[in-house]
């Protein structure tokens, strides 16, 4: 059977070289990995173009074509990673070093991993010569850890067509999720007087102004609750604020992440923030990226289950996730089912000494190769 012919040596390899060619966002410089990749999959026998786009950066639209008669399946993943960060490392987060049957490094999780699985299972399915009804489309994109930018030049440039249904090899341990939070990010400034560090009483502190209300937004919570996605979240993530240390500040901003359900709405969070903030204080979106859902009855998700159990023994029960993935964009704006299938275990996401076990990495690719022929049958 073609699930046998998984080679684990060649797909540690082609994992190993995607997280050596870096592609942390910030900066956001993938074209050097998407232009790798798709000579990679020219080679593989696929048809593929490389579109370029903000100078370094680029997507990659391939496709294995099928007889047409039915309509298109896509595996999605994106090139970028977050950076490092600044907790030493026990493997140099860009070696791929294989230690006790894991792969470590950035993005070996988030979602190199993933990449590496569809990439694998597309090569497969061509080299095989399996008949497919409908295309396969591997839509694969740059900057997605921040604003989703290549997944939107996909959708504004309708560069997708005639597709059913999407699976997203984001980490979830071969678990099957069906459904992810939206994402709103709030800039929220307050403002003051500038006076000398030596004469506070002749300034206002605009620092001191937003202590008050990180302190006020200790109390801040949204109602309701999801069946698959549990609670919405809220996390500050980002201050900045002053100039120097002997100058009162007169600006302070901090940046908010809240992660909402498929009901919440952003304008009614905005509100509630300004009710806490007071007339003073200045909130703006920065970006706003809706939930989904996918019916768990839906044919896609019965067939991904059915492919995990078939290859791990385990029948997983669909679920939600908190984090977004390119999904969010491409599922929502082209009105399909999508399901959530990676190798790595969620907890990985955007950690130090991120990993993937080689194992759940071999078992993945059969996995996509499984929920390809099923749903392109």
């Amino acid at each position: 059977m073609i699930v046998s012919k998984v080679d684990e040596k060649s797909t540690v390899e082609l994992l190993q070289k995607l997280i050596q060619t870096v592609t942390t966002n910030p900066p956001g410089e993938e074209i050097i990995l998407a232009t790798w990749v798709a000579e990679y999959l020219k080679k593989s026998g696929l048809e593929v173009e490389l579109l370029p786009f903000e100078g370094k950066r680029a997507n990659v639209l391939a496709r294995i074509k099928g007889r047409g008669t039915k309509p298109a399946l896509i595996f999605s993943a994106h090139f970028d990673t977050v950076p490092a960060g600044e907790i030493p490392w026990t493997f140099d987060p860009f070696s791929g070093t294989v230690h006790d049957r894991k792969i470590y490094g950035r993005g070996a999780a988030d979602m190199k991993g993933g990449m590496a699985a569809m990439l694998k299972a597309a090569e497969l399915l061509s080299k095989e010569k399996v008949n497919l009804a409908g295309d396969l489309l591997l839509v694969l994109t740059s900057g997605e850890t921040s604003n989703c930018s290549g997944a939107k030049k996909f959708i504004g440039e309708n560069r997708i067509r005639n597709a059913s249904a999407m699976v997203v090899s984001e980490p979830t341990g071969l678990n099957v999720y069906v459904a992810e939070k939206g994402a709103l990010w709030i800039r929220a400034s307050t403002k003051g007087k500038t006076a000398h560090g030596a004469m506070p009483e002749h300034g206002e502190n605009a620092i001191l102004k937003m202590a008050k209300f990180l302190v006020d937004l200790q109390g801040f919570h949204l109602d309701g609750s999801h069946p698959l996605l549990g609670k919405s979240s809220m996390s500050v993530n980002v201050v900045r604020g002053g100039v120097m240390t002997n100058v009162i500040p007169d600006k302070c901003e901090v940046e908010l992440d809240i992660r909402l359900l498929p009901d919440q709405k952003p304008e009614e969070v905005l509100e509630k923030l300004k009710r806490i903030g007071g007339s003073e204080m200045e909130f703006n979106v920065i970006d706003f990226k809706k939930s989904v859902v996918t019916d768990p009855s839906d044919q896609l998700v019965r067939l991904a289950v059915d492919s995990v159990a078939k290859v791990t023994g385990r029948a997983p029960k669909p679920g939600g996730v908190a984090y977004f993935t390119d999904g969010c964009i491409l599922a929502n704006e082209l009105n399909i089912p999508m399901v959530i299938i990676g190798p790595a275990d969620t907890h990985m996401t955007h950690q130090h000494n991120e990993y993937v076990e080689i194992d759940r990495l071999i078992d993945c690719v059969r996995i996509f190769v499984l929920i390809a022929m099923r749903m392109l049958a």
